[in-house]
């Protein structure tokens, strides 16, 4: 069984490597290159390439799809939702035989396994939360960057561009994703009221509404967003007090949810043989699950506790 296992993991990895990374291609002159429809792709990457579009099409149809492609796009994961989907059930599959091999129970693969996705998820979520958080750290200084733009004479969207080239990231890349949107005809007001739904930012959109409201009725764009990134700057200095403060408490929450998982992982590989009651029976099984309920309330409980809204 464990050699089974340990040939599943390697199979798995090598698929995983043709979904993700696909097989490296050099650059070949264009007069070298073949005719369209003549090229040939190795048997494993038209496998791995089948399967994603399959994927894709089926997540398409149903209309649901576990990983949206808006969270993925947050993630700053160049991949579509589909290539995700197979990475995700390789890997579950993988953690699946590797679990049941070295535990000899198949329910407690499965019950690892069932992790994968759901460590997917919250990363996917972490990750976006990072990148609009430092969207939101960084605003105040591009505001700056467009009202200097604006007060040498520039427009608008020539600030934006001037903000786009001179911002981080993820600012950088935002700003940039307006200009394009306004340079094939898109609204700009517009463009900016999606930017900021899509950041989850109150102040751009507040941003974006005097932009509105000076395009309607005039006045001097520039002090406006001086006085606007001025509130921004207090907000944050506000928000990274109380976020010091309330360091502790999300550290022993972490703690407290992270340490009973790895316990039962650890006495579950060192000691099968010590958790095998609550796998074998019903009954076990039913306290597993009233715990996993207890658990995630408990974990909502203190999410709501330390996170502070200002």
């Amino acid at each position: 069984m464990l050699a089974l296992g340990v040939v599943a993991m390697v199979a798995a990895l090598g698929l995983v490597s043709f979904v993700v990374v696909g097989p490296s291609v050099g650059k070949v002159e264009l007069s070298r290159r073949r005719p369209p429809g003549t090229e040939s792709m190795p048997p494993l990457r038209a496998v791995s390439e089948g399967l994603v579009n399959l994927v894709d099409a089926v997540l398409k149809r149903r209309g649901w799809v576990p990983f949206p492609s808006s969270e993925i796009e947050m993630a700053s994961l160049r991949m579509t939702a589909g290539s995700l989907v197979v990475l995700v059930s390789v890997l579950s599959f993988t953690v699946f035989l590797l679990g049941s091999s070295f535990s000899g129970n198949i329910l407690i693969g499965l019950l690892i396994a069932v992790m994968v996705p759901l460590i997917t998820k919250v990363v996917l979520r972490r990750r976006g939360n990072k990148r609009r958080a430092a969207f939101g750290e960084q605003l105040d200084e591009a505001l700056q960057m467009i009202a200097s733009a604006l007060r040498a004479g520039h427009s608008l969207a020539r600030a934006l561009d001037t903000a786009s080239r001179e911002a981080p990231v993820p600012t950088s890349e935002e700003f940039a994703r307006i200009v394009n949107e306004n340079r094939i005809g898109r609204d700009l007001v517009e463009a900016m009221n999606t930017t900021a739904d899509r950041m989850e930012s109150q102040d751009f959109r507040w941003v974006a509404e005097a932009v509105a409201v000076q395009r309607d009725t005039g006045g001097n764009l520039n002090e406006v967003l001086d006085k606007v990134g001025t509130t921004i700057r207090e907000r944050n200095h506000i928000l990274r007090e109380v976020q010091t403060l309330s360091a502790e408490g999300r550290m022993s929450a972490v703690i407290l949810m992270v340490l009973p998982v790895f316990v039962g992982l650890g006495m579950t590989v060192t000691n099968p043989g010590y958790m095998a009651p609550l796998f074998d029976g019903l009954t076990g099984v039913v306290v597993v699950g009233v715990a996993l309920v207890l658990f995630t309330i408990g974990g909502l409980w203190m999410r709501a506790i330390v996170n502070v809204r200002v």
